[in-house]
């Protein structure tokens, strides 16, 4: 269906962050205009998957200008869900901020830093040519450098030095790969490009800028070998801007992955082989990382690298069961990872304990300690939690591929995340009281947010069966492609 609707959720964030720039030295203003910002994307969001559900997809060409010819932008069964969750987190990580985030930040375009990199998360969700896909990553990762640099100390710079050259650095290879990939097909838009790309009988100089390609969108993931820029990235500034850095971030490379390897290299063995090595060698070395690790941030950061392994090995299965899984598991690794920074954050804000150590804190903040241990099981797969559904299927996929032996590494990689995770319980939270600790008290109202998001994420996976449907649908525009196309480019219903 041809709507505007799929524009609403970047222009929102847009328009507000200009407003917010007015009022700068106004920290309430900013506060409330950010506010209700997110609240409208979230429910126009809403509405999409509504729409979307209504109508498989919603069509917006820019301008009046018809695919393939004119900026194209799209929303469905899949990015409609992602869309949609990124908002969620948004909103809980904004009231989160609205507690610990200091003035120096506040005063420091920390705001309009927020709005313009969730215009960039949501463009990048929604567009559907291969150029605003890269106009978005750079609009995200301006303003992810500002949110890096607000309040600058000497760690963040030291941190931030590695996270620019590397996207420099990715961002050179995206647009070198978009110009070859123009040059062989003649067009920008995905569903025209995968559409000419069917009826090509010699695709060698394709699947080398698919590999080039897929290597790119592997930086943005932070996959093994190149997640090492994340360690020092993610865990120097506050919380709040960690958690859309390590929940959103990381998934906007796994969603150009699944979108691109789903249309343009789904018949390529070699794509295949590629993202299942890099999917498999980026869960081994996530684990190995993660228990290794003493630091509390590093630990969650590893686990990122171990979650973002597990889904890409799901998405290179490319059959009905991986990919479902792989979408199940993205919904609920956004939910889940930011609860776990936001945990990890009120953590260091009451005790001021950054690594493993004794401190009991369970005594003093039970409801923390045991929303922490939920979300414990839940990322761990543990059943009937939110994880084990998505990551079961993913294991399904892939022994109906064939790849046994991945499939067994998938499940393995719940018990060291159980293991990474659960040390953090039994030291920080559930071990005798540290008495040489000082204390501070919550912020009122600081756990709604963490709270908000876990209790969603296990409405979610206890009414999987309810979601199908629709998931189906959006897997559907992975799967098949030709549909994708159809619907683009003949404007389907």
């Amino acid at each position: 269906m041809h709507s505007n609707l799929p524009v609403i959720p970047i222009f929102i964030p847009l328009l507000f962050a200009a407003i917010t720039v007015l009022f700068r030295k106004r920290i309430a203003m900013q506060r409330l205009l950010t506010t209700l910002a997110t609240l409208l994307v979230l429910a126009f969001s809403i509405f999409n998957i509504y729409m979307v559900n209504k109508h498989q997809i919603l069509i917006l060409e820019m301008g009046n200008w018809a695919s393939p010819f004119g900026i194209t932008l799209t929303l469905d069964g899949l990015n409609s869900v992602l869309v949609t969750t990124s908002s969620v987190v948004f909103l809980a990580t904004l009231l989160y901020s609205f507690k610990t985030i200091d003035k120096v930040r506040e005063l420091s375009f920390f705001y309009p830093g927020f709005l313009l990199i969730m215009v960039g998360i949501n463009g990048a969700f929604t567009t559907g040519d291969i150029f605003n896909l890269f106009v978005f990553y750079e609009i995200l990762l301006m303003s992810s450098y500002l949110l890096l640099l607000v309040g600058i100390n000497k760690e963040q710079l030291k941190s931030s030095i590695s996270y620019v050259l590397m996207n420099v650095f990715a961002g050179s290879l995206f647009v070198i790969s978009i110009g070859y990939l123009y040059t062989i097909v003649g067009s920008l838009n995905m569903a025209y490009i995968s559409q000419t790309i069917s009826s090509m009988s010699d695709r060698r100089g394709l699947y080398l800028v698919g590999s080039v390609m897929i290597f790119v969108f592997c930086m943005k993931g932070a996959l093994f070998p190149l997640f090492t820029w994340m360690n020092r990235s993610y865990a120097a500034p506050p919380i709040a801007i960690s958690i859309i850095f390590g929940a959103l971030l990381t998934k906007v490379g796994l969603y150009s992955i699944i979108r691109t390897y789903g249309l343009f290299y789904y018949e390529s063995n070699f794509i295949k082989s590629y993202i299942l090595i890099l999917g498999a060698v980026s869960i081994i070395a996530g684990c190995i990382g993660a228990i290794y690790q003493k630091d509390l941030k590093q630990i969650v950061i590893f686990n990122i690298v171990i979650s973002l392994g597990v889904m890409v090995c799901g998405t290179a299965t490319l059959n009905t069961f991986g990919v479902k899984g792989a979408l199940l598991y993205a919904v609920n690794d956004i939910l889940l990872k930011a609860a776990l920074f936001i945990v990890v954050g009120l953590i260091i804000y009451v005790s001021g304990v950054k690594y493993l150590q004794k401190c009991g804190l369970i005594n003093k903040y039970p409801l923390l300690g045991w929303t922490y241990f939920i979300i414990v099981l839940s990322l761990a797969g543990v059943p009937p939690f939110s994880g084990f559904y998505g990551k079961a299927l993913i294991i399904k996929g892939l022994v109906t591929n064939n790849n046994t032996f991945i499939a067994i590494l998938v499940a393995l990689s719940g018990l060291v995340v159980f293991y990474s995770l659960i040390r953090i319980f039994l030291n920080v939270f559930y071990d005798n009281i540290n008495k040489s600790l000082t204390l501070k008290p919550l912020p009122k109202g600081v756990q709604i947010p963490l709270i908000a998001i876990v209790a969603i994420a296990l409405i979610i996976g206890v009414s999987t069966n309810l979601l199908d449907g629709f998931f189906d649908k959006g897997i559907q525009m992975v799967l098949n492609p030709q549909h994708y196309i159809d619907l683009v480019l003949k404007k389907g219903a």
